[in-house]
């Protein structure tokens, strides 16, 4: 101990002053081990220690006589110069002079942290300073790592779920150990790649913003990237200097200048959760203390994470465990409360009733003075007051909430019960509860397999707290009332479906009495003209009349089960339309001339008129259906023109469109069936006492096939008796150049002058019989067989020039007999026709996928069948 500046020992006091002792002062600063700097007021250096060289790298003879500044990194010498000089000047310091931290500037020219405390002497009017700079770089890196984990371990305790921690951890670890940018990496659930789960930059200036922001867009299997290979190496990885094509972003980190980059493992048990990756914008090189800091705190994270699942684990095990307990102790005390609403919920059938008793339950279970339902409207996401007592003005009003507004919108906003304690302090959406005097509130969400369908709150005009028991006795009221407002909902909605299948029944049966009609409507005249032929009952000279009777009521039959089978593809989907060029003039001729003999059977006159441009418009589309749609509404209006009426169909153009008009100067539409002028199954007078038939399908194809062809479709009336006016537009195609092809030979004779023979398979007597004679008599030779399995025993043995075939025989069908005949090369090129009552586009289909190529459906016209095979007979010998 130092006493009256001697030295004070067993021996005695001694003389010796060691205040102006120099070797003593020499000693003690060439023994320091801190450096020790005696400078000038010109901050010229004039003495330095052992310490000094360690601590900055320069010898002594290269220190002295230098200016302090060397020792001092740029950007603090010019602060240093100005505050010495200001010293010196007026005695005011600018900094503390004991135990201040600044940067020193290694030889190297690193920078090194120190602790900092001066003194000051003068000697010959001059002042002079001495210094004491210890080395701290050390100590506060591991002050900064063991704040790191102090950091990392209150984050990890604080936070409810990594997703909360990942952020904090990332700027924690960048702020203690001074890295600028970092980002968290999670293996995805195939454990296939690294998926970008948030990242934290250093904002003070713009390094890294371009980096980032690619980054999180980006995707890193195992090994690829820096990340993929921490991944792949389960080991942190330090790299002092990006290469510049070391890694997929080694050339942005380049452009952003970042320098050093670092990345460790998170690590639950033995597999690799995450991966954080740090990038720093200086050089970095690897400091083995961070390596095992960071290394542990990547380990710390995964049992952080593995504690967290095994906590969520435990909570709803005890959570649900806790709620079976207060479950089973609650419910003897709530029964009695509960079962009043419940019963009064369940006794009604209306969602109405349901609702109104339920509130007054409810009130007297809790015994509250107000009690509200809003239910859900899902399409303007908002809630609805339906009833409530104590607050009616709120249904009066039609006051809506927005889902996420208010109190009530909150409720469902969040799916939970919320509790009001103080209504003026609360941000209410709706003014009536604080203006009705309401003090305290409480509401729950009304729930159906966890989906809300509204709330139940109630109201206490005196301040009061609600308790858990409240809330569950609320929950569990609102659980029965939502359950009752749901069964009401669902018997309202199965009795509507039941009026609904009721009123489909109904039409389904006017559906079938009007086709019974219109099936046996035509068929009374062909089985009496038939009868009355076949017994002799009717002289010979009126058989052409009942001949053009049958056949008339026979094409009525077989247009309405056409009708039937399209509108049937139509609701199914699969109505096929063929796409080729068609000119529309040709269309129209076609239809007019197909119904000529409709109309001159009725007296009605039938003209075309087509201007000089339409006749060269050409149509993309299926010409059938097309010349069926215009038939369907030329039948129409002929059917409703009187005697000696007149039908006009004229076809003009535009430079986008065809538009053809269909006029009639009969009976018209009525104004208010005109709307429905286009539905299926819809007549004018569909009652027993109408003056026409039909199915009401007609016009419904129409509207269908020219929609399928891009074009319109529209009725115009008057009225009653004013006639009526179709309007089709139809998009037209440019018109391809005529391309003329040389005809064919047809009739029953082949190119060679040889009859041409047929092969009919049909299983029906009457149909083969016919077929057989009708063929017969067009000059064909015939081999008919009345089984597949016979047909092919007559193709062994007999030559023939074309197949007609029935599809649906007993045995072996026509798909079957087609395909068979198709294995033998003899057979692979003869014509084939499928003849048959199967005339879906399905079946279509199968029919010529079998073999055939050609498929027409029965009731075919004998006619068009002979026209057919006269074509299939053209194009064999071209």
């Amino acid at each position: 101990m130092l006493e009256d500046n001697s030295l004070t020992n067993p021996a005695g006091p001694s003389n010796v002053d060691f205040r102006d002792n120099v070797e003593s002062t020499r000693i003690i600063a060439e023994t320091a081990s801190d450096a020790i700097i005696t400078i000038d007021e010109n901050s010229r250096i004039l003495f330095v220690n052992r310490a000094a060289t360690k601590i900055f790298g320069y010898a002594t003879e290269e220190m002295l006589g230098g200016e302090l500044t060397m020792l001092m990194p740029e950007y603090l010498r010019h602060l240093h110069r100005a505050g010495l000089n200001n010293y010196v000047a007026t005695g005011q310091r600018h900094i503390p002079w004991e135990a201040v931290e600044l940067p020193g500037l290694h030889k190297s020219g690193r920078e090194i942290l120190l602790e900092l405390s001066f003194g000051e002497f003068h000697a010959d009017g001059r002042h002079y300073f001495t210094g004491v700079a210890r080395d701290i770089t050390s100590r506060k890196r591991d002050e900064h790592r063991l704040a790191l984990q102090h950091a990392v371990t209150g984050i990890l305790a604080e936070a409810p779920s990594l997703d909360d921690a990942a952020p904090n951890l990332l700027s924690a670890i960048c702020t203690h150990l001074e890295w600028q940018l970092a980002a968290f990496w999670q293996v995805d659930t195939g454990q296939t790649e690294l998926l970008h789960v948030c990242d934290w930059r250093d904002q003070s200036d713009g390094t890294g913003a371009e980096f980032e922001e690619v980054s999180r867009e980006l995707r890193f299997p195992r090994g690829e990237g820096f990340p993929g290979e921490v991944w792949a190496r389960n080991e942190p990885v330090w790299i002092s200097e990006f290469g510049e094509d070391q890694y997929l972003r080694s050339a942005i980190a380049s452009r952003e200048n970042l320098h050093s980059a670092f990345g460790f493992p998170i690590v639950m048990g033995k597999e690799v959760f995450g991966v954080i990756e740090l990038f720093s914008s200086q050089t970095k090189e690897p400091d083995p203390a961070s390596l095992d800091t960071l290394a542990a705190i990547g380990s710390q994270i995964g049992q952080f994470i593995e504690r967290k699942n095994n906590e969520a684990e435990r909570i709803m095990a005890l959570a649900r465990a806790h709620e079976a307990r207060l479950e089973a102790e609650a419910l003897t005390r709530r029964l009695s409360a509960l079962q009043r609403v419940t019963d009064g919920a369940l006794a009604h059938l209306s969602v109405e009733a349901v609702i109104s008793e339920s509130l007054d339950r409810t009130r007297e279970a809790l015994g509250v003075d107000t009690a509200c339902i809003l239910l859900l409207e899902t399409e303007a996401d908002e809630l609805v007051a339906w009833a409530a007592q104590g607050l009616e003005e709120e249904v009066e009003l039609g006051i809506r909430i927005p889902v996420g507004k208010g109190f009530a919108g909150r409720i469902v906003a969040e799916v939970r019960p919320l509790i009001i304690p103080d209504v003026e302090q609360a941000d209410l959406f709706n003014p009536l509860l604080r203006e009705k005097g309401i003090k305290s509130l409480l509401g729950v969400p009304l729930l159906v397999s966890g989906r809300p369908i509204g709330v139940l709150h109630v109201g206490m005009l005196k301040p009061a707290q609600f308790t858990e028991n409240d809330v569950h006795l609320l929950e569990l009221a609102g659980d029965r009332i939502a359950m009752a407002i749901e069964n009401a909902r669902l018997f309202e909605l199965e009795k509507t479906a039941r009026a609904s299948a009721e009123d489909a029944n109904q039409a389904k049966d006017e559906f079938l009495t009007i086709l019974s009609h219109e099936l046996r409507t035509p068929l009374t005249p062909i089985i009496g003209w038939v009868h009355m032929m076949l017994n002799g009952i009717l002289p010979e000279s009126e058989f052409p009349k009942a001949l053009s009777v049958i056949n008339r009521n026979a094409y009525s039959l077989k247009r309405l089960i056409n009708d039937l089978l399209d509108m049937s593809a139509i609701l199914s989907g699969k109505m096929v339309f063929e796409e080729a060029s068609v000119p529309l003039a040709s269309v129209l001729e076609e239809s007019v001339e197909t119904m000529q003999s409709y109309a001159k059977d009725a007296n009605v006159q039938l003209t075309l008129r087509i201007n000089a441009e339409a006749a060269r418009i050409n149509i993309k589309g299926d010409k059938i259906r097309l010349t069926q749609s215009f038939c369907n509404v030329l039948h129409n209006a002929i059917k409703f023109s009187p005697e000696g009426g007149l039908v006009e169909v004229a076809c003009e153009a535009t430079p986008a469109e065809a538009v053809v008009r269909i006029a009639d100067h009969g009976d018209g539409i009525p104004a208010e069936f005109l709307p429905h002028v286009f539905e299926r199954f819809r007549q004018a007078d569909g009652s027993r006492t109408r003056a026409y038939g039909g199915l009401g399908l007609g016009l419904a194809l129409v509207k269908s096939f020219v929609s399928a062809h891009g074009g319109t479709v529209e009725g115009e009336s008057e009225g009653q008796g004013e006639g009526s006016v179709f309007t089709f537009t139809l998009p037209r195609e440019v018109p391809l150049p005529a391309v003329s092809s040389k005809p064919g030979q047809v009739g029953a004779n082949s190119a060679d002058g040889k009859r041409t023979r047929l092969l009919i398979v049909e299983d029906e007597p009457d149909t083969l019989e016919m077929l057989v004679a009708h063929f017969q008599a067009r000059g064909f030779e015939t081999l008919s067989c009345a089984s597949a399995t016979e047909a092919l025993l007559v193709a062994d043995r007999e030559s023939f020039d074309i197949l007609i075939s029935d599809i649906a025989m007993p045995g072996m069908d026509g798909l079957q007999l087609i395909t068979a005949m198709r294995q033998r090369d003899v057979f692979q090129k003869i014509p084939a026709i499928a003849l048959t009552g199967y005339a879906s586009q399905k079946d279509v289909g199968a029919a010529i996928a079998a073999g055939f190529d050609l498929h027409l459906p029965k009731p075919v016209d004998p006619g068009e069948l002979a026209a057919a095979v006269e074509r299939l007979v053209a194009a064999r010998d071209n």
